[in-house]
């Protein structure tokens, strides 16, 4: 009889069974919280490295721009001083090169503000450009004349105010405004004076104060040149009733024996208060924040041919001269509540001037 075999059968050990202690529970459940803070401090810790983060990349990229711009809100600015638009001479400016000087500006990144926003520190101009103020003295009739174009009136196009509404039509982001500092000729063609007054008014131009018979105010006595300033607002209240004149440009650049007579004055119940005064020559105005800013003393630049201006100090030498030295005229950030200026500057800012505006440096 043949023996079988058989396989063993393998040994099962005995399966026993795991008993967790009350402290072993205990110990996981902290586990468990500490885990959870950790993961709460991770996003929240990195949802603000990533604000920080984000600050510092549109902060640089600011930097970067304005480095590119070379924004300097402490540079120069320039007012342009013009009388006649007729044939090119000392004072007069010709019809073809008071087209090239708009363009001539408009092309290089100037835009136009009016005096009053200049001296009051509320420049608005879009970032990377420079603000111009164009000033017109005398009130010559080549300044603004209509004429007949059938049965109807129409600006001459050879006119100063002629020549600028045609521009600002062109290009309307020119901001075109200029001041016109009048006399008693008010533009000549005296049927048409209060239409030409109000039309000026009412298209974003100013009326300043030239005196009433253009004498140099260093020669007379303080309370004629008051007599002479008030004269002025008289004749032009005439037309434009409470109108209130707001500059004064000096006839010949010369000023009273009492120069505190500039910035206010009152003859005949009549009272006036100025926020500029303007000179006759011949440089670039400072910065509305800088130390050396004077409002009631104001230099101008006289649009001048350079075969005129022996000085060069005229509007085509300066023109040149921000070309060569770009840095040294007035270039804004784009917000007229931010002053931007290089960091090296910082000394020439009068902060008492800054008011509630923020000043930035890079």
């Amino acid at each position: 009889m043949e023996e079988t075999w058989e396989k063993p059968t393998a040994r099962r050990r005995p399966v026993k069974k795991v008993k967790f202690t009350p402290r072993f529970y205990i110990v996981i459940s902290i586990l468990i919280i500490v885990v959870v803070l950790t993961l709460v401090l991770t996003l929240v810790i990195g949802n603000d490295a990533g604000s920080q983060l984000e600050s510092t990349i549109m902060e640089g990229s600011i930097l970067a721009d304005l480095n590119r711009m070379k924004v300097n809100e402490l540079g120069s600015v320039m007012v342009l001083e013009y009388h006649t638009i007729g044939e090119e001479g000392r004072w007069s400016r010709s019809v073809e090169n008071f087209r090239k000087d708009l363009q001539t500006l408009y092309d290089e990144n100037y835009r136009c503000i009016s005096l009053k926003d200049y001296v009051t520190n509320n420049i608005k101009v879009p970032a990377g450009y420079t603000p111009v103020i164009l000033t017109f003295d005398d009130s010559t009739i080549s300044q603004f004349k209509y004429i007949k174009e059938g049965d109807k009136l129409a600006i001459d196009p050879n006119c100063a105010v002629g020549i600028m509404e045609e521009f600002s039509k062109q290009h309307p982001d020119f901001n075109m405004t200029a001041t016109f500092y009048v006399l008693p000729s008010l533009f000549g063609q005296e049927e048409y004076i209060e239409a030409k007054l109000k039309y000026l008014v009412e298209h974003g131009y100013d009326i300043g104060n030239h005196t009433y018979n253009h004498l140099q105010l260093s020669n007379l006595s303080n309370e004629k040149a008051v007599q002479e300033i008030v004269m002025n607002i008289q004749m032009v209240r005439k037309y434009l009733k409470d109108y209130e004149e707001k500059s004064i440009a000096l006839p010949l650049g010369a000023e009273p024996k009492d120069p505190s007579i500039l910035t206010s004055g009152k003859f005949e119940d009549v009272e006036y208060h100025f926020l500029s005064s303007l000179l006759v020559g011949a440089q670039p105005a400072p910065s509305p924040v800088d130390y050396s800013f004077n409002p009631m003393r104001l230099p101008r630049i006289q649009a001048l041919h350079p075969s005129l201006d022996s000085g060069r100090c005229g509007s085509e030498a300066w023109l040149q001269y921000f070309r060569e030295n770009p840095e040294r005229r007035y270039v804004s950030d784009g917000d007229p509540n931010v002053i931007t200026v290089p960091k090296h500057m910082l000394p020439r800012v009068n902060q008492a001037s800054l008011g509630e505006k923020k000043l930035r440096t890079y």
